[in-house]
């Protein structure tokens, strides 16, 4: 069975350093790479049409 593969293309963002080693280390614990994680938040995306959770403002102290 042959598997054929889309072309791809890079995507890059900034983050702060810090939240990218910490966000490296938790992934790598769930036995992922950050590249892996990002291309699994996409494509969840796509299948909810939509961000894949319900954002949310914090609740504001009255």
């Amino acid at each position: 069975m042959t598997k054929i593969e889309e072309e791809k293309t890079m995507f890059a963002m900034r983050i702060k350093k810090s939240e990218k080693e910490e966000l490296k280390e938790l992934y790598k614990d769930m036995g992922l790479d950050l590249s892996t994680a990002v291309n699994l938040f996409f494509k969840q995306s796509l299948l909810e049409n939509g961000l894949p959770f319900q954002p949310m403002r914090k609740k504001q102290d009255r």
